[in-house]
């Protein structure tokens, strides 16, 4: 593969980021959860990481949803219980204490930022294993070498809690999880509970459809509730490799993103075994793209992502305010120790 070397305009920090080559086709995986292997990400290319700091403080949550409304992420320092004595870094790893402390916590900070009636968290992803192919741990998630663990198939979905299968490792391929097509495929069939609290919205787009009326450009006026999926991530420790990055979704093009299908399981249904496929979205490079990181990212410092958003798509906005995202190689680095993450992704109803 060619690496280009891009010019560096500002920041202190060049990255590889992995993008589809123009013209080529990703191949979708069979695996459960999984992207195109990283042999269909044939674009490497050597880009500036923008700065998100300074990083606003619960005090002053204004600035961080001002972010979020100009560029579909935000960061922001919101330590929880688990941040401070006698918790520890591994108190983030415990799914009893995540659900006693972290998740309602940081749910009430997705409706200080968001101004949204409603949270309701989905899946927490933990990532403490370096990147391989052959032995990423979704991988083995999915293709059910042993016996899921009730944490896997409960909901939320703990995914790499599982002591047998171990934590999974960063996503280092360009994505953004859900197109608009997608994160209505989600809201139907990720699981029961997502799908009752959908039952407004799904009752409303399905009613626009019926008329033949475009989603786009009728639902935010029929009286459905706005929607949206978020990503709520940090750090167990402060990161010294493959952070996580993130493009201003208003640097990207329509004709940039090349939808892929990805295969999830049928949560909350013990009895089956069928998957359904959602679509998601990968990129080709463009000049004008625009990434952003937080450099030496501590555990009190969130990053917040927007996946999709109703509001979004009626305005207009391609792939409807999701942000394309990825963890980066950034020069100098590839000896350091290995990175310890934790995201937890919402659906929130206004």
């Amino acid at each position: 593969m060619d690496v280009e070397q891009t010019k560096l305009s500002t920041g202190p920090a060049v990255a590889k980021l992995r993008y589809v080559a123009t013209g080529h086709v990703p191949e979708s995986s069979p695996h459960n959860f999984l992207l195109p292997a990283m042999t269909e990400f044939g674009d490497e290319r050597l880009l500036p990481l923008h700065s998100i700091r300074p990083i606003p403080t619960k005090s002053k949550l204004g600035s961080a949803t001002d972010r979020l409304d100009t560029h579909g992420f935000t960061a922001v320092n919101y330590p929880t219980t688990l941040h401070a004595p006698p918790y520890t870094s591994l108190s983030l790893t415990d799914p009893e204490l995540l659900k006693q402390y972290l998740i309602p916590e940081t749910s009430e900070m997705i409706k200080d930022i968001t101004g949204c009636k409603t949270t309701i968290p989905e899946a927490l992803l933990l990532r403490a294993a370096l990147w391989s192919e052959d032995a990423d741990a979704l991988a083995s998630h999915g293709a059910n070498k042993t016996a899921p663990s009730e944490l896997e198939t409960g909901f939320p979905q703990f995914i790499g809690f599982n002591p047998e299968k171990g934590p999974v490792s960063p996503a280092s391929k360009i994505h953004l999880d859900y197109s608009p097509t997608g994160a209505r495929i989600h809201i139907r069939n990720f699981h029961p509970d997502i799908m009752r609290a959908a039952a407004d919205i799904i009752h409303h787009e399905d009613s626009l459809l019926a008329a033949g009326k475009s989603l786009k450009d009728h639902y935010r006026d029929c009286d459905g509730p706005r929607w949206a999926l978020f990503s709520v991530w940090r750090p167990l420790k402060t990161v010294q490799r493959d952070p996580l990055v993130v493009a201003d979704f208003r640097t990207c093009k329509a004709d940039d993103y090349v939808a892929v299908q990805v295969k999830f399981p049928a949560l909350g249904r013990p009895e089956s075994d069928e998957t359904h496929t959602i679509e998601s979205l990968v990129a080709r490079y463009s000049e004008g793209h625009k990434w952003y990181w937080i450099d030496k990212q501590t555990p009190e410092e969130v990053m917040v992502l927007r996946f999709f958003d109703s509001d979004l798509e009626a305005q207009g906005y391609t792939a409807s305010g999701g942000v394309l995202h990825s963890s980066v190689e950034v020069l100098g680095t590839e000896d350091e120790e290995v990175r310890e993450s934790l995201e937890i992704r919402y659906f929130c109803i206004w």
